[in-house]
């Protein structure tokens, strides 16, 4: 009965129904989507005009109000800082993978209720009752054809896909692509290569990105991830290792451009799923939000200054658990793995995590060290500056606030995310003093703005088949990855220009507002303008390089995480 191209049940039956729902789609698009499957052409369809309406009025620094501030809590009296403490706030448990289960409510200070209906689209969207795990192997003929469909579809930057500020991007070209390792996402691959680091072989230089992914089961059409990547010292790639072949492959070999999209795809798929979806949303950005609000009330002079840099995060990661963890997700559907590898990425994830270390306390080889000191590796030296700035000014913070704002309720807060890194790699120490605070938040601040910036920039990454994305056929040639999973890692992409308010403002709505004590503007005051000589200085210094680096201009961060 499936069979029959007349019966509802049809996948083929759903998706040409949909496609007939487009507007003035060239025959082209029609043409492609018609070789794809119904959920990948659904959410080509829903999500890019949703994502437009929503960028066509983004939040402002003026949308964060101290009165709209008291989730968790109930006011008490006429006083700023007397509130009482709301039992049972809901909370909505997500089992990530065998060894990672964790919560978020289910409120938003500024964006109410997540709904019975969100909740319903997250399920709808991955149930393989409605729409089957169907994987297509389609690749298209042209980049005439590709960038056809897009426009057709509006995944195009500036509509639904966020604006790239990267001028001389091509990944193609060797130069380019060992640009996306020293000066771009891959970036903390690159640092975190061992002090003293086997798998660095001297003949064929000093640097090494090692993405041990084989062992990893994929789904019958496509091949396993894996390889290592070495780098000369001029930060030129030399050879690309593929682990499931057992091979070199060299600059000028015969497969050595299908070497560097293996590259690509293994370093991407690991540094969306580990520092991006885990690290970063799940575990950092969901816990720090969730446990100031549960722990601090509104007037708490901790939750004062975290609410700015939580803005959003609710929603942000309710959206991140329904539509990018669970089995049939649309992360699941556009990469390779089965889902019981997936969740081994995300176990593997959990028990690495070392994302609450502070950031200037990790440790990197020598080699990597004397490329930050010749101003050769801005993720690391222009990182740092940054994150000096943070605690300079959550030291202050903290400072001004009074001796009080280390009460019982602090603690509270700092316990319940030392509770939350059991298990990973790094654990937060027992608190011992004000230190132990500072460290934490002033972590938490460089992580969901300047960290998030780098690792959930993949504008660049997924807007063209030949960049970069999600997996590869078992009997791929060529440089491109196949349309299905090219589209829905664009659908992905789309996700994160949703833009938070911007940093560096003033937040006049906010600090210093409505009851709030005046200090507050003054603080926060010098903090942009320290933030203000660092993007100018931040700028200087890409325009001496040959290659750009503007991740960590903070004229370009958000106060919070966004997708």
């Amino acid at each position: 009965m499936s069979n029959c191209p007349d019966c509802v049940t049809c996948p083929g039956l759903k998706r040409n129904l949909v496609i007939s729902t487009f507007d003035n789609l060239s025959w082209t698009t029609r043409k492609a989507l018609r070789k794809l499957d119904p959920l990948t052409v659904v959410t080509c369809k829903v999500l890019p005009p949703q994502l437009e309406n929503t960028n066509a009025d983004p939040s402002t620094n003026l949308d964060i109000c101290t009165t709209k501030v008291d989730l968790g809590w109930k006011k008490v009296g006429q006083n700023f800082d007397q509130w009482e403490k709301i039992p049972n706030v809901k909370k909505f448990y997500h089992t990530v993978s065998p060894k990672f289960t964790t919560f978020a409510l289910g409120k938003d200070d500024f964006f109410g209720r997540h709904t019975c209906i969100d909740n319903l689209i997250n399920r709808g969207m991955s149930s393989t009752f409605i729409f089957p795990m169907q994987d297509k192997d389609y690749i298209s003929p042209s980049l005439e054809e590709t960038e056809q469909i897009v426009k057709d579809l509006t995944l195009v930057e500036g509509e639904a896909l966020p604006m790239s500020y990267n001028s001389d991007f091509d990944m193609l070209s060797d130069e380019s692509f060992s640009r996306t390792f020293f000066y771009s996402i891959f970036a903390p691959l690159v640092a975190a290569q061992k002090p003293i680091d086997p798998s660095v072989r001297s003949d064929l230089g000093p640097f090494v990105v090692d993405l041990p992914l084989q062992g990893l089961k994929v789904r019958e059409k496509y091949r396993p991830y894996g390889a290592r990547i070495h780098f000369s010292e001029d930060q030129q790639v030399t050879a690309i290792f593929d682990y499931f072949l057992d091979k070199f492959f060299k600059p000028g070999d015969e497969g050595w451009n299908e070497a560097k999209l293996l590259a690509k795809v293994t370093a991407f798929t690991q540094i969306t799923a580990r520092e991006h979806l885990i690290w970063s949303h799940l575990i950092l950005s969901n816990t720090i939000t969730a446990r100031s609000i549960l722990d601090l009330n509104p007037s708490h002079p901790l939750r004062r200054l975290l609410t700015i840099f939580t803005y959003r995060s609710t929603e942000v990661n309710l959206s991140a658990f329904g539509q990018l963890v669970g089995e049939s997700a649309i992360l699941h559907r556009a990469c390779a793995l089965k889902y019981e590898s997936l969740e081994a990425v995300f176990d593997s994830a959990y028990e690495s995590c070392d994302v609450y270390k502070p950031f200037p306390n990790h440790r990197v080889a020598p080699e990597i060290e004397k490329l930050s000191e010749e101003g050769k590796f801005p993720y690391l030296s222009q990182g740092r500056e940054y994150y000096h700035i943070v605690h300079k000014f959550v030291s202050e913070w903290i400072s001004t606030a009074g001796e009080g704002v280390i009460d019982d309720q602090a603690m509270q807060f700092y316990n319940g995310v030392k509770a939350s890194t059991e298990g990973q790699a790094y654990e937060l120490p027992e608190y011992s003093s004000i230190n132990d605070m500072i460290d934490l938040i002033s972590q938490s601040i460089f992580t969901v703005t300047a960290y998030h910036e780098l690792v959930g920039g993949v504008i660049d990454f997924v807007k063209l088949p030949s960049r970069a994305g999600f997996r590869l056929l078992a009997d791929h040639s060529g440089t491109n990855i196949d349309l299905q999973s090219f589209l829905l890692g664009m659908i992905i992409g789309a996700s994160t220009a949703i833009r938070m308010p911007f940093l560096m403002r003033p937040f006049e709505n906010y600090f210093g507002s409505g009851g709030a004590p005046s200090w507050e503007t003054e603080v926060w005051g010098k903090f942009i303008q320290d933030l203000q000589e660092q993007s100018k200085k931040v700028q200087e210094e890409d325009t001496k390089r040959d290659v750009e680096f503007k991740y960590f201009d903070p004229a370009n961060f958000e106060c919070s995480i966004s997708v």
